[in-house]
């Protein structure tokens, strides 16, 4: 049986370019109408359904304006097909106030026969991180 790494390492990349601050490469991995889902209620300004490259630049603004992660690491990536399941934690500080949290997280990621990203879907602890977020 053949394993499949393709797009496992393609997601690692992506990680890799979000530590290096490069948004730019993420972006131009999405197809024009890939949705980005980012679990959370409206305390925390980021959270939501983005549709498109220019509709992901705005979150990644907001998430930058609302908090600075310190630390994102990759614990497991996991492909299936044209899915993939990665894991990890991050550390983060939030930009108002200087309070810290970290959390556990699970992203999704479905790639079209472009390689090209169209469906995103990012679960973490939205507890703590709008408890750090209060003023």
């Amino acid at each position: 049986m053949e394993t499949l790494v393709h797009y496992g390492q393609k997601v690692s990349q992506l990680y890799d370019a979000f530590n290096r601050r490069d948004i730019n490469s993420i972006l131009k991995t999405l197809s024009r109408d890939c949705i980005w889902e980012v679990m959370g209620q409206p305390d925390i300004p980021f959270a939501g359904i983005y549709h498109g490259p220019d509709d992901v630049q705005t979150f990644f603004g907001k998430m930058d304006e609302a908090m600075d992660i310190t630390e994102l690491n990759v614990e497991h990536i996991l492909e299936n097909g044209n899915m993939v399941i990665a894991s990890g934690h991050f550390n983060a500080v939030a930009r108002n106030n200087n309070k810290r949290f970290s959390t556990f997280w699970c992203m999704t990621f479905e790639f079209n026969d472009n390689e090209e990203c169209v469906h995103f879907r990012d679960c973490f602890d939205t507890l703590a991180c709008s408890r750090a977020l209060k003023s």
